[in-house]
């Protein structure tokens, strides 16, 4: 429950201070990445298609890791794969939202909703 309340007090302290709007969205995100991690976190370990996608890209680091490349070469890589990796969490924090918005815009539309 104590990170619940501090989850709800870093949400309040944004919105009421002199925050922009990409601001209160980053804080949003963050907050979203740390509640989705947990389901989605469980969804995928019990998903036989990701693991065994997970598995080949584990391979495919080892392979990446015995292989020479050149300093250059590699740090070309190594950017490539961490611009990658960040917009890949952009794209499912947004996607995590996106359900949760229209999850509710369904229960709205089903009168589910207590407003």
């Amino acid at each position: 429950m104590q990170k619940k309340d501090q989850i709800t007090q870093e949400l309040f302290s944004v919105i009421t201070e002199t925050s922009t709007t990409q601001d209160i969205k980053e804080t949003l995100k963050l907050c979203i990445d740390s509640l989705k991690n947990g389901t989605l976190n469980t969804l995928l370990a019990q998903d036989a298609d990701y693991q065994a996608a997970l598995l080949e890209y584990q391979q495919a680091c080892q392979h990446y890791q015995n292989t020479d490349f050149t300093e250059s070469q590699r740090d070309i890589i190594d950017t490539l794969l961490a611009r990658k990796d960040e917009s890949e969490f952009e794209h499912t924090t947004n996607a995590y939202m996106a359900g949760l918005l229209d999850s509710y815009r369904i229960l709205r539309n089903f009168g589910l909703t207590n407003e």
